[in-house]
């Protein structure tokens, strides 16, 4: 019987197998979150928010974008090269980025109004060289297909978050958010990178400076277009957390955070899982010449039934649930929710296919589609302040502003792929 209850095809049972740890990944966060939101305040929350932000503003690019060209090429030498370029440009900046913090601390707490975050600063550089060696070996495990194993530095993570951040709350200790957050980043890198040496250290030997060069020329459309698309990207997300806290304050910013945390479970468990799996398979496809067209469109078919359902309930009762489950003092949070549930909705569809433009080697005029609502979104919450909005009415026009561009950029992916680019 349960035999019949598992997938049939090699595509479903990796889904299956990305999904169940993403999905896992997540839960534990929410799992622990209302025990969080009673040790924590929403000003604790906010600083961590700003601390993330921080560090996925220079992780987004540590590598110059290379890694995400690891699964292309056909021979595992050429892959191989590709992670050893990506390794040594991360190293390089996570360096020069010690150095940076090290010299004019007190100039970038003043300038990105962090005091709050005070020696906290110092940790930066680990976490960006954690989250740099996760974005590599991540994308050599889809190559090889270990995603048992990516699932499992999933898990991982998230556990040791769940257990750090509770007992270093329990114990007062100053930071405990960050601390968490940096320790489950460790043991993610460890586990992957931990496959890797077992399976396919044989690979280093393969590593030459010419191939690394030929490579780099190769693919520079990553650090030339997709860096900047993804520090945009960064820009629009990031950038608008250090503007929220400044502007509004880090308790303001602390019940955004956890309206994202909560609302981004269905985008990480659905559009993490299957866009890294669809990622290989649409290049595969691409390769041999096959139609994209109803493949994507099934895919996105099935993605607008399962997010309607989603997204609806939680429209209805976000505001509520955030009271029961967080404390009545989040329910602020849950308002923040309902708001940005459209613009949610939107990136939930698009999320797995957004890697489409790559393979079709339309990241130019990607990158400027999406430069529009990543420019965007910082410039409302600027505007918003000036003309002395609330935050609720910045959030109101943040989400229809993404609804519209999401649109727009699911509709020029589907021209793109009918066309048989």
């Amino acid at each position: 019987m349960f035999n019949k209850l598992k997938p049939k095809s090699e595509f479903s049972r990796n889904v299956l197998t990305l999904m169940t740890g993403t999905t896992i990944a997540q839960a534990i966060p929410i799992a622990i979150s209302p025990i969080l939101t009673r040790i924590y305040t929403p000003e604790d929350f906010g600083i961590l928010a700003l601390y993330i932000a921080i560090v996925s503003f220079v992780s987004i690019v540590v590598t110059a974008r290379y890694e995400m060209a690891i699964v292309l090429p056909k021979s595992d030498e050429e892959a191989i090269n590709i992670v050893a370029l990506s390794l040594v440009i991360m190293l390089s900046i996570v360096i020069v980025l010690f150095l940076i913090i090290f010299l004019f601390k007190e100039e970038l707490l003043s300038l990105l109004n962090a005091n709050s975050i005070g020696n906290f600063l110092y940790l930066i550089p680990f976490s960006v060289l954690a989250a740099g060696l996760n974005q590599i070996f991540n994308y050599w495990s889809n190559r090889k297909q270990y995603f048992q194993n990516i699932s499992s530095a999933q898990i991982s993570q998230s556990i040791a978050i769940g257990v750090s951040q509770p007992i270093l709350g329990y114990f007062h200790i100053f930071g405990g958010l960050i601390i968490g957050n940096l320790t489950g980043r460790i043991i993610g890198a460890f586990i992957l990178i931990d496959k890797f040496v077992k399976n396919d250290k044989a690979h280093l030997q393969d590593i030459t400076k010419q191939v690394m060069l030929e490579q780099m020329k190769k693919y520079k459309d990553f650090p030339l277009v997709n860096s900047l698309h993804a520090f945009s990207d960064i820009l629009r997300t990031s950038g608008s957390v250090m503007l929220i806290s400044s502007f509004f304050g880090a308790s303001i910013l602390g019940f955004y955070a956890l309206s994202l945390r909560v609302l981004q479970v269905p985008v990480g468990i659905v559009g993490s899982a299957l866009g890294q799996v669809l990622y290989q398979k649409f290049s595969t496809m691409h390769s041999n010449g096959e139609d994209l067209y109803p493949y994507v469109k099934k895919i996105v078919l099935y993605l607008f039934i399962i997010s309607l359902v989603i997204f609806s309930l939680l429209y209805f009762i976000a505001p509520d649930l955030f009271a029961f489950v967080f404390g009545e003092k989040w329910r602020v949070a849950g308002e923040y929710s309902q708001i940005l549930i459209p613009y949610l909705f939107m990136n939930f569809l698009l999320s797995p296919i957004s890697q489409l433009p790559i393979i079709l080697d339309r990241q130019k005029t990607f990158f400027y589609l999406s430069l529009i609502g990543n420019i965007g979104m910082p410039i409302a919450v600027i505007l918003g302040y000036k003309l002395g909005y609330t935050i609720t009415e910045v959030l109101y026009i943040i989400s229809f502003m993404f609804v519209i561009l999401y649109l727009i950029v699911l509709l020029w992916i589907f021209t793109l792929i009918r066309r048989k680019v």
